[in-house]
């Protein structure tokens, strides 16, 4: 009996689905909203809407649920969108040697994990090399919980984290980028802060900190929090910010102190009216790193772009420190 008959009447499949449908999936499961999702696809709000209907039908599974910050993916989705990627890196020839890589046609799509603080040092100067140099690549730069990392990198949520690594996981490939020191900010007429800061005038003056919703887990906030209380010492908090980027022009207009990475300090000293001083307690160091799975240690493409990346780490670790 031929395939897809039976006793002579041919069998539809109302169910079947394309590569596209999946990628429908993986949309709505990375945006978490409908519209948005329509939009990077490039359809109609309607048509994502009866996609993932179709999708939900296809799997028995609701996929997405509706909560008060927007759609949740199930595990069953997350699971499906894992294999989604696996798919489309093996499509794209990622994560397989090649013997020539030509970066002026390759078209790479990357998801990159970085903080905002990280992508305003490392993407102005990323970005200009690769429209020198990879016009055709695309890129998706956005931050993650870092106590997750292992697994966004293994489930291939992100192809390369650019991060503050405090506890590497053993799993994964990991080199510095550049180093840098945390550095407490003032503005330049403060009433009290005149060129250094004390421990004294530290703790008694209001801060500013990073590390509100969504914002999953300020590391280096904690380390400071964290070498504070060894001392028997806490800073009062009078604002909780979710962008770091915030904290430079926040402090210039205001009495309160910041704690922020050394390179962000200095780029905002150029255009703000803020001192830069070193913390008068010690704190290790919050060195940026790449860190990226063994699934895509020899893909020519990831090669290229961990190397670009290092060449702009040099030039950092080379700018003046204080």
């Amino acid at each position: 009996m031929p395939t897809g008959t039976r006793q002579g009447t041919t069998t539809s499949f109302p169910h079947r689905l394309t590569f596209q449908h999946l990628q429908y999936l993986q949309a709505l499961v990375e945006e978490r909203h409908v519209t948005r999702a329509a939009e990077r696809m490039g359809i109609g709000q309607p048509a994502m809407s009866t996609a993932l209907a179709r999708l939900r039908e296809v799997f028995k599974d609701v996929l997405l649920v509706k909560t008060t910050t927007g759609m949740e993916p199930t595990p069953r989705a997350l699971d499906l969108v894992r294999r989604v990627r696996e798919i489309a890196d093996m499509l794209e020839g990622r994560g397989f040697e090649a013997e020539h890589f030509e970066p002026a046609t390759s078209q790479a799509r990357w998801r990159i994990m970085a903080s905002d603080g990280i992508s305003r040092t490392l993407l102005p100067e990323m970005m200009a090399l690769v429209m020198r140099e990879a016009p055709h690549m695309r890129f998706t730069v956005q931050p993650g919980d870092p106590r997750r990392l292992s697994e966004y990198l293994r489930d291939g949520d992100f192809d390369l984290a650019l991060s503050f690594v405090r506890s590497p996981p053993s799993e994964l490939r990991q080199t510095v980028l550049y180093p840098q020191r945390l550095l407490c900010i003032a503005r330049q007429n403060h009433p009290l802060i005149k060129g250094k800061v004390s421990l004294e005038d530290f703790v008694s003056c209001q801060h500013a900190r990073w590390g509100a919703p969504p914002v999953a887990h300020a590391t280096m906030e904690a380390m400071v929090d964290e070498a504070l209380d060894a001392l028997g010492h806490a800073r009062p908090i009078t604002l909780l910010v979710s962008s770091l980027t915030l904290l430079p022009d926040v402090v210039a207009g205001s009495d309160l102190l910041a704690v922020v990475p050394e390179h962000m300090a200095r780029a905002a000293a150029q255009a703000l009216p803020i001192q830069l001083l070193p913390l008068p307690f010690k704190v290790a160091s919050v060195d940026v790193s790449m860190v990226w799975h063994e699934r895509l240690h020899h893909d020519p493409a990831h090669k290229w772009m961990r190397e670009s990346l290092r060449d702009i780490g040099k030039k950092l670790s080379k700018r003046p420190s204080m």
